[in-house]
């Protein structure tokens, strides 16, 4: 088995926890694709990465399992979930309902500093959708979810979204080979035009309705992406 390749290094910082660093850094790993999906993470190895001991590992191992990035299998090992067609259809539709019951709830909390936030971000998604730069893209779209969601005083559903959020982060980042324009980016960017505007006018109700709707428009093509990966890995024999 090759050796994990992580691109950099890793330099404990305190006082900061190990675990609390190892999780952020095995999550960037995931999230940026330097860990693939499927791949098996080896106590021993990452031990004498990170010159620490077993316990901050398995530690840092059962919160990342916790937050459906890695998945553990009796006697087999830890690996990075595999993202699959079923895992994209139950996970999508539970977002749906949440996300959108975030931004009913937000709408009565949302200040005008968010507000101006949101627009801030939906500018810089504009920019990187002209620039055809994914990740700024979906480094601002993320920043325009987060406002909303965190808006909404709901500690449990703002760390269930974001656990749900991540995931579907990381399959995006994976795919990054896939241009803004078969993405249909131009289009995502009007969305959450309306979307904001919904939240401007206080409509409770739309709001609600549009954030589902476009959830429930990302399971379609990331279902798509699935299956557009899987066709290349049949053509071409390569994991993608």
């Amino acid at each position: 088995m090759e050796p994990i390749a992580f691109g950099k290094g890793f330099n404990a910082k305190y006082p900061i926890s190990l675990v609390e660093q190892i999780t952020e850094f095995l999550k960037n790993s995931i999230m940026e694709g330097r860990l693939q999906s499927g791949q098996r993470l080896v106590e021993n190895e990452l031990q004498r990465k990170f010159k620490v001991s077993r316990a901050p590992i398995r530690e840092s191992f059962r919160i990342l399992e916790k937050n459906g990035l890695l998945v553990n299998i009796p006697r087999k090992g830890t690996y990075v979930r595999k993202i699959t067609k079923k895992f994209i259809k139950e996970t999508f539709p539970i977002r749906a309902l949440l996300e959108g019951f975030a931004s009913r709830i937000a709408v009565s909390h949302l200040k005008i500093k968010d507000i101006k936030e949101m627009e801030l971000a939906l500018s810089n998604m504009t920019d990187a959708v002209n620039k055809n730069d994914s990740k700024s893209y979906l480094k601002y779209h993320s920043k325009f979810h987060e406002i909303f969601i965190k808006a909404s005083g709901n500690e449990m559903l703002i760390e269930i979204l974001e656990n749900l959020r991540n995931q579907a982060v990381w399959f995006r980042h994976t795919h990054l080979a896939i241009s803004l324009v078969e993405e249909s980016f131009e289009d995502l960017i009007l969305v959450h035009r309306e979307i904001l505007d919904c939240f401007i006018k206080k409509d409770e109700d739309l709001v609600e309705e549009q954030v589902k709707n476009h959830i429930l428009s990302a399971e379609q093509r990331f279902s798509e992406l699935l299956a557009l990966k899987n066709e290349n890995q049949e053509n071409y024999g390569v994991d993608i």
